[in-house]
């Protein structure tokens, strides 16, 4: 019998080592994390079940849910449909570089500068926002404060990746045969007739893509939230990332802060499940160009 050769996981060996330290051993020291009662950085107990009692009953918890949810609503809107409606436009233009080029620019400045730039345009006083409220006699708002915090960090974000979406619904809307639209405009379809019955449909999977990348991205926004609203003790724009990070460094409970992160990719892993199935069962295969 010839003798077998395990030479091949010499060659596994190192990605398979970075794998497990970048990514397996963590998550296993999160869940054990979770079942650890902590004072400060020093283990009292094991086997505790206290800190996924606490989630069940945290106020805090249950506001930064629900502001996820309506981050994540407002950046489809401002992220996914806008990008669509750009890419739309950019296809019927007959040069459109530098119509691309001016929307896809917030991409690739970095967060600190976004958030430095739009804190003055959202500040109470002087801002742009206010400054042109006063031209028409109106009172100025406190723009980061409720009720339009969500809202106005969510404008942000789709300031930021409309261009960034734009870009690849437009890459996609590129690789439909021209024969296609050709038809559609001999039958009488007018430009945007064509995009809402012929462009859209033929790109249901990539925006399905879209919106998966969306959702998940909203269980991620932490830099915006923590340069724009600095400062907030009505925690008006409290979110899972801001919340778990508080708990994590400000608070110092490792316990309840590895419970909450099992808890957070929980849920994404549930939307993506719930996200695919949807695609499956309501999109289906759409033909590839």
């Amino acid at each position: 019998m010839p003798k077998r050769n395990n030479a091949h996981l010499l060659f596994i060996a190192p990605a398979f080592l970075l794998y497990c330290a970048v990514l397996v051993f963590p998550i296993a020291l999160t869940v054990a994390f979770g079942f650890v009662k902590w004072e400060r950085f020093t283990v009292v107990s094991f086997g505790t079940l206290e800190h996924f009692a606490r989630i069940a009953t945290d106020p805090v918890l249950g506001k930064a849910f629900r502001n996820n949810f309506l981050y994540i609503l407002f950046t489809i809107l401002l992220e996914g449909f806008v990008g669509l409606v750009l890419a739309g436009i950019a296809r019927r233009l007959t040069r459109s570089m530098g119509f691309r080029a001016v929307f896809f620019a917030p991409v690739i400045l970095p967060s600190i500068v976004i958030g430095t730039l739009w804190r003055q345009v959202y500040a109470t006083s002087g801002g742009l926002l206010n400054s042109l409220l006063g031209l028409v006699g109106a009172a100025p708002r406190i723009w980061l404060g409720p009720p339009y915090t969500m809202i106005s960090v969510s404008i942000v974000s789709g300031w930021i990746f409309a261009g960034y979406f734009m870009t690849i619904f437009y890459a996609s809307m590129s690789r439909i045969p021209d024969s296609i639209t050709d038809a559609a405009r001999i039958d009488g379809a007018g430009p945007w007739t064509s995009f809402f019955r012929i462009e859209i449909p033929l790109i249901k999977n990539m925006i399905v893509l879209a919106l998966l990348v969306i959702t998940t991205g909203g269980f991620k926004g932490f830099d915006l939230f923590q340069i724009l609203l600095r400062r907030d003790p009505l925690q008006s724009g409290i979110v899972l990332p801001t919340y778990l990070i508080r708990t994590f460094f400000e608070h110092q409970n490792i316990g309840y802060g590895s419970a909450l992160s099992m808890l957070i990719t929980t849920v994404v892993v549930v939307m993506m499940v719930v996200i695919n199935f949807a695609n499956k069962k309501f999109v289906g295969e759409v033909d590839e160009y």
